[in-house]
């Protein structure tokens, strides 16, 4: 018999199995997410892929249709332009927010310096070879920018956007399938970013953020289906 914290872990591990299969494409969109292949495939019981694909519904990764079951979100245009409306307004406002919050100033700053070193090094890792360490830049992209809205002061800004660039990121890491990463631009992008921030340059933080997040914005190409389609 396990016990409730490792019933936990082994939840909290099979969560982040099929939230990354799921970003990553491993998972294609719009299929068919089948409780006993997974069981397989996870080496989990079945009430424990249960409760994890909830969650993941819960995330917006995941849909669930009665008579239907679970299945991986498909993607379009539709939705990829609204999550990257969602994101240039959650996370302007919250990096001015955290600028202009002067309470643990400087805690953020080292926060902001640890998580733009982590970037930096896989970024640099990303342009020897995307395949491996996609997963790792995929966190440290995201941590980083969490890190920079993390100082606003809104438990409510934090928490949506952190939903919102999870559902985003998914779809910068499908389209490195078939588009390269954009390398050096990007890390040059960060660099400026953090520079600005340490500064105390709002209005240089916004600019160069608003430019960046537009950059990073790959539209999907013909190969992305509609809902209606993908789960029909």
């Amino acid at each position: 018999m396990i016990n409730s914290d490792e019933r936990k872990l082994v939840g909290q591990s099979v969560y982040e199995q099929l939230r990354s299969d799921i970003v990553t494409g491993k998972l294609a969109p719009g299929e068919k997410l089948k409780l006993n292949a997974l069981r397989l495939r996870y080496s989990a019981s079945v009430n424990t892929l249960r409760e994890t694909l909830m969650r993941l519904v819960s995330d917006g990764f995941v849909l669930f249709v009665d008579q239907k079951g679970f299945t991986v979100k498909p993607v379009s245009t539709a939705d990829l332009r609204e999550l990257l409306e969602l994101r240039q307004m959650l996370e302007l406002s919250g990096v001015r927010k955290s600028m202009e919050n002067k309470i643990g100033h400087m805690e953020w700053k080292s926060a902001l310096i640890s998580a733009h070193f982590r970037l930096n090094c896989v970024e640099k890792l990303m342009m020897e070879d995307e395949s491996l360490h996609v997963q790792a830049w995929e966190k440290a992209d995201r941590d980083f920018h969490v890190t920079m809205v993390s100082h606003c002061g809104s438990l409510q800004l934090v928490r949506y956007h952190a939903s919102v660039i999870e559902l985003y990121m998914r779809y910068q890491v499908l389209a490195l399938h078939r588009r390269p990463f954009r390398g050096q631009a990007s890390v040059e992008e960060h660099q400026k970013l953090l520079k600005h921030l340490l500064d105390d340059e709002t209005e240089s933080v916004l600019a160069v953020l608003d430019l960046h997040i537009q950059k990073g914005f790959m539209l999907p190409d013909p190969q992305l289906k509609t809902e209606s389609k993908a789960i029909a």
